[in-house]
């Protein structure tokens, strides 16, 4: 992994003996690499690389193979997956045009590692859906392992329970270019809106279950919700760090509110937490 980056800071990298989380370059200051010890702890560490705006550039052509065209709607976005299936935030100059927004001249890049744990949901699975897929919500603050949680719920659903899976993958971070085991009865549509893969999936592909990482839009929400009244279970995850802060997001409290999850599952540092039945008496 990490082909894109300049080799002098490719082989400084490779000298850390830790599981790497992130990778955060600015121009002209010293990389900062984020990692996940033996022992759990997450530290970040203070390479002697610097990079500058020319350096920069270069990652970003290495990172769409010299065609920024051809990452042109994921720019939009403010990233780049790599063909490994790192995902690569990027902060510059945001330029506005007729119908959309892009970036240029940047300045800051945020590497972010796709991990694949077998094995990470089997507690619940075995627990509360061995008999049949269960629609859940997986909510945690960032480097959590909700991704993780959700791509290994789906792989056991496809592979125990036999079931339709369709993975959901906006930023190919779930299926990272076929690096990652998603099950045998699995479908992945990547880089596609919730919008258009749950209603897609939902009329074409027959799933029994829906995975999509971050929930975030109204839009986002909305198509859960007409998968969940089609009869399909989800599993999906979003960003906070306790029920009681994720209920104050409209959007997210009202599929929370109308029972479209069986279950609410709170995660820390890749261990359940706390998990709560899909009725408001308990949430709330």
């Amino acid at each position: 992994m990490l082909k894109f980056l300049p080799d002098t800071l490719l082989k400084e990298i490779n000298t850390l003996n830790s599981s790497i989380l992130e990778v955060r370059i600015r121009k002209n200051y010293k990389v900062k690499v984020t990692v996940k010890e033996e022992s759990g702890e997450i530290t970040t560490l203070k390479l002697s690389s610097i990079l500058s705006e020319k350096d920069i550039e270069n990652i970003v052509l290495r990172l769409c193979n010299y065609s920024v065209f051809s990452v042109e709607n994921s720019l939009k976005e403010g990233f780049i997956t790599s063909s490994e299936g790192e995902r690569v935030g990027i902060c510059g100059e945001v330029a506005y045009y007729d119908g959309g927004t892009t970036i240029k001249n940047i300045t800051s890049l945020c590497v972010r590692f796709p991990r694949e744990v077998r094995g990470i949901a089997e507690e619940f699975f075995n627990a509360y859906a061995y008999k049949e897929p269960k629609s859940c919500l997986v909510i945690s603050p960032p480097f959590q392992g909700k991704t993780t949680f959700i791509r290994d719920l789906g792989r056991l659903y496809s592979d125990k329970l036999s079931k339709n899976v369709l993975y959901l993958d906006e930023r190919d971070e779930l299926y990272a270019n076929g690096r990652f085991y998603l099950g045998e009865n699995a479908d992945v549509m990547r880089f596609s809106t919730k919008e258009f893969g749950f209603k897609q999936g939902v009329r074409a592909l027959n799933p029994d279950v829906i995975v999509c990482d971050e929930l975030m839009s109204k839009s986002d929400c909305e198509a859960v919700l007409f998968a969940s009244q089609s009869g399909v279970k989800v599993v999906s995850s979003v960003h906070s760090d306790n029920m009681k802060n994720l209920l104050k997001k409209q959007e997210i409290s009202e599929i929370i509110k109308s029972f479209t999850f069986d279950y609410h599952i709170v995660l820390s540092r890749f261990k359940v937490s706390k998990i709560f039945k899909g009725n408001t008496e308990e949430i709330c």
